[in-house]
């Protein structure tokens, strides 16, 4: 743990990626999906609160049979059903919740202090973090990211950990939300893995790759704000999951306008 000045590091802390992992890997999951080829894909999620789930939105769209699995698990295990998709309702917002019973009785709050000593986090709480709030202060910023990309020869689907700093923010002229460009390679099954940053706080969401050409790919990840307008549309399905952010970001956000 060392100092810094900036001001999104509480107390001047801040954790290296190696500490983020083991404060936070519990809350990943692998999302297993029939691919409409009858293969099985892999992509990434993670908890935040009351059995709910953020993931990019085209890890689901269109598959059949979506499980979520814990740690690092063999194929033909069981593992825990999605009952509900909440997409983004734009379509070009790569972002979608999924909710389970997997643990469904264990509630998030942006506010919550660390578990008791000996336990473990199961959720990652989710900061009051507006696009508007954004700015080149990041850049530079190390965290870490951790999914279940495809690793060859591997025999079964590995969680991988990377450590990776923001190297832009960008304002994309085909998309909404801002989103950050990092220093990790692109790899297929990272999608919807988070990106939690050196200051403790989930800062975005792996969704894509972008290059053109032959060029070599960035990793993009997408800032959180999209995540509360899924909250703020779905009160009926989150009600009893998620109710304080319910209760919160839509005040919040209407006090800093």
């Amino acid at each position: 743990m060392t100092d810094t000045g900036n001001p999104w590091a509480e107390g001047g802390r801040t954790l290296d990626p190696a500490e983020l992992f083991h404060r936070y890997e519990l809350c990943v999951v692998r999302v297993q999906v029939t691919l409409p080829s009858g293969d099985i894909g892999n992509g990434t999620a993670f908890h935040i609160g009351g059995g709910a789930f953020v993931t990019a939105k085209h890890v689901v769209e269109g598959m059949a049979d979506i499980v979520l699995f814990e740690g690092d698990t063999r194929y033909g295990k069981e593992g825990h059903p999605v009952t509900k998709i909440l997409p983004h309702s734009n379509d070009d917002i790569d972002l979608a919740i999924l909710l389970s019973d997997l643990w469904k009785d264990v509630f998030g709050d942006h506010a919550a202090e660390d578990p008791p000593k000996g336990e473990d986090h199961k959720f990652i709480p989710l900061p009051e973090l507006w696009d508007d709030w954004i700015d080149d202060q990041f850049v530079l910023t190390k965290g870490m990211i951790c999914g279940y990309p495809r690793v060859p020869f591997s025999r079964h689907p590995n969680k991988v950990a990377v450590s990776a700093e923001i190297n832009a923010d960008i304002d994309r002229y085909d998309k909404s939300f801002v989103h950050f460009i990092v220093s990790s390679v692109a790899r297929g099954g990272f999608s919807g893995a988070p990106f939690i940053c050196q200051f403790d706080f989930l800062l975005g969401v792996v969704t894509e790759s972008l290059a053109e050409g032959n060029d070599t790919p960035f990793m993009a990840v997408l800032a959180i704000e999209p995540i509360y307008d899924i909250i703020n549309a779905n009160e009926e399905h989150l009600k009893g999951r998620l109710d304080h952010y319910l209760s919160g970001w839509s005040k919040n956000k209407s006090r800093e306008a």
